[in-house]
Order: C-alpha cells, then sequence, then structure tokens
C-alpha cells in the first residue's frame, strides 16, 4: 500500500509539474512578442477570453503607452506559478498565473503577471499586467 501512495504521489507531482512546465514555455514564448513589439500577433495568440475583452488595436494601443515606454528587458526571472481552477470574471477550468520579476531598460524592477488558461486545449494568456 505505501508503494502505491509513493507511486501515485510522484505520478500527480510529475503531472503538476509538466502543466507548470507548459505553462512557463508557453508564458515566455508570447512575453518574447510583446518584448519584441509584436503586438498584434500576441493578441492574436491569446486565448478568446483574452479578445472578446479588448479589440485588436485598443490592445496595442495599451502596449504602446505601457509597455513600449520601459524599454528593452534586461532581465526576467520567474518567481511564482500557481494553478487555480476558477478565477474571478472568467469561467471556470484551468488557470496558471505566473509571475516575473522583470528589469527593464527604463525601470529596474517590475513585476508582469500573466494569467494562462487551458480552456482550448493549449495554455494561452488571458490576462497581462505589469507592476
Amino acid at each position: 500500500m505505501k508503494k502505491l501512495v509513493l507511486i501515485l504521489s510522484c505520478f500527480v507531482s510529475s503531472l503538476v509539474w509538466a502543466s507548470d512546465s507548459a505553462g512557463l514555455i508557453a508564458a515566455k514564448t508570447w512575453l518574447k512578442m510583446i518584448d519584441a513589439g509584436q503586438y498584434t500577433q500576441s493578441w492574436q495568440q491569446s486565448d478568446s477570453t483574452f479578445k472578446s475583452q479588448l479589440t485588436e488595436n485598443k490592445w496595442a494601443q495599451a502596449l504602446q503607452g505601457v509597455r513600449a515606454p520601459l524599454g528593452l528587458v534586461k532581465s526576467r526571472a520567474k518567481f511564482s506559478a500557481k494553478a487555480y481552477s476558477s478565477l474571478p470574471g472568467v469561467p471556470d477550468g484551468e488557470y496558471l498565473v505566473i509571475q516575473f520579476q522583470t528589469e527593464f531598460q527604463n525601470k529596474a524592477s517590475a513585476t508582469e503577471t500573466l494569467t494562462l488558461s487551458k480552456g482550448s486545449g493549449n495554455w494561452l494568456p488571458v490576462g497581462y499586467f505589469i507592476k
């Protein structure tokens, strides 16, 4: 019985790690689009919930006003990632909230928070904030 519990806990741990890892890869890929100024492409590569909340043009304008002035990314490191099955304002599902500590050319310390959803089968952004 102890072996079965150990095997099951290892299996569950690897599923959580794999999910976090796939989400982290998706997050970094999407953030690289933002870093490169590919705002239209980042909107296109977002979850339908994200797209329903703001148009492609509004998204590009928001990033031009907030993200572009920060300049190039000097460093970005994940400092937290947490899975959720429900979040305010969105249907229940699989969500991953990842926070990065980021140093920009024109801002020494910022926190980027990226929320991803797996509603479409792939991890796609549903929210992005910079503090």
